[in-house]
């Protein structure tokens, strides 16, 4: 540094040795433009950040500016009218490396409540750890088949060896699935991962419940009841039909833009009622990747073997609508997960309780069968995330209907993705593609 160098070329070369986050300066400049300016009696800070804003100082160096200000305590954030974005919270959750918290279940199925809590331990590099206790042993049988892997025992979610484990020390058993490029957030879904809860709040109709105070820490909540949320546990349990109400809280420390209480109640149209409460969020604590090492004992089996998840993309998708064909000669009404797998099963009389007296390998091949033809959702679950405008139309079209559209995505303004009625895919401008859904049974 030199005695003719700026106080603005000082800053950027410091900005530069800090490295600032791109999307966190955009979060916090964008926070700047719509902050009132406050009166001169506020007090000493923000007569800094007037002299800030006043400067020809460039975004780097502004970045260094509020990174050193808010280590070193020269300010805090003043909320707007609206409060904290809760786009704000996300990006600060994925600054996190490591964290835990816990999470109190109820769930009220055909006059049977059970109850259970979970501890979870979240590590960036090496995946989430869920620790299952049950309030009462004999509930683990009124618990939803999906979600009943994790209860009462230890759940593991291992990106690194692309794996999925759980494990039951009461029955001596374990499940190993490994996946084949899948995206986690899938899976992440089902150990209520705060990232994927407020990704969905934000892709609802969501409100601010303002200001309170819980554990004696200033919060700030958000609200939705928009049944299109799929977030948490509600996402990938097999419950009992489409979801009849939602209600769904978050709060969120206002001074560290961190969750400090989730709350969820979930009725489903079937009435199933499901109630979780997440609780005691611990940020930024140290992980060890010992912890992430499931303990297998010698003398515990897996009776299904290793399960390969496959990969959710178009060949697999090809395979669970032929392999769903086979069975029942004809495609699925819908793509929805849990109505496709209840249509296949209703037709090919497959009952899930007759699991227990099937051999290893018989068991093995149809948890593989069973999964291959949920790829089809998934996929197209995808699809629509992404905003790709799909199309399914397997009430109308058959194996038969070789040039009849099937299934069709968005891949650009002017092309289609179509996978048609013999399951042969194409690419297709966007002119074709009207052409070919006139020629669609009505």
């Amino acid at each position: 540094m030199t005695s003719e160098e700026t106080l603005e070329e000082r800053l950027e070369k410091l900005a530069q040795a800090i490295s600032p986050d791109d999307k966190l300066v955009e979060n916090v400049m964008g926070r700047i433009d719509t902050t009132p300016i406050a009166r001169p009696s506020i007090g000493p800070s923000q007569n800094i950040w007037r002299t800030i804003m006043k400067s020809s100082i460039t975004k780097l160096a502004v970045a260094a500016v509020i990174i050193i200000a808010c280590s070193t305590g020269l300010f805090l954030w003043k909320s707007t009218s609206s409060g904290i974005a809760l786009a704000d919270v996300l990006t600060r959750i994925e600054q996190v490396t490591g964290y835990t918290y816990q999470m109190s279940s109820t769930m009220t199925r055909q006059q049977t409540t059970s109850k259970w809590t979970s501890t979870i331990l979240v590590s960036t590099e090496n995946g989430i750890k869920m620790t299952v206790t049950t309030a009462d042993p004999n509930s683990v049988r009124s618990q939803p088949r999906r979600y009943r892997h994790a209860v009462g025992d230890e759940a593991y979610l291992l990106p690194r060896l692309s794996s999925l484990v759980f494990i039951k020390h009461k029955e001596k058993i374990y499940d190993r699935y490994k996946y084949d490029g899948q995206k986690l957030e899938y899976y992440k879904e089902e150990y209520n991962d705060p990232r994927i809860i407020i990704k969905q709040i934000l892709s609802c109709e969501h409100t601010s419940l303002g200001q309170s105070v819980i554990d004696e820490v200033t919060v700030e909540g958000f609200q939705t009841t928009d049944i299109a949320y799929e977030g948490g546990f509600f996402g990938q349990a097999e419950l009992e039909g489409e979801a009849k109400k939602v209600d769904v809280k978050l709060w969120v420390d206002v001074n560290t833009f961190l969750p400090v209480r989730l709350e969820k109640d979930i009725v489903t149209k079937k009435g199933t009622h499901i109630h979780e409460v997440g609780y005691d969020f611990r940020w930024n604590v140290v992980v060890d990747a010992d912890d992430f090492k499931p303990n297998i004992p010698a003398d515990y089996r897996s009776p299904a073997g290793d399960i390969i998840i496959p990969a959710f993309d178009e060949g697999n998708v090809i395979k669970g609508l032929k392999l769903f064909a086979d069975g029942v000669g004809e495609y699925p009404v819908s793509l929805e997960r849990k109505a496709l797998v209840g249509e296949y099963r209703k037709h090919t009389g497959f009952d899930p309780n007759s699991y227990k007296e099937l051999s290893d390998e018989e068991r093995t091949k149809k948890t593989s069968e069973i999964i291959s033809l949920g790829v089809p959702a998934f996929f197209y679950k995808t699809l629509v995330d992404e905003n790709k405008n799909p199309a399914y139309y397997g009430e109308t079209v058959g194996p038969d209907d070789a040039d009849k559209v099937l299934l069709r995505w968005k891949l650009n303004d002017d092309q289609y993705r179509v996978i048609f009625g013999d399951l042969h895919a194409d690419t297709v401008t966007a002119d074709v593609m009207v052409e070919l859904e006139m020629a669609l049974p009505k």
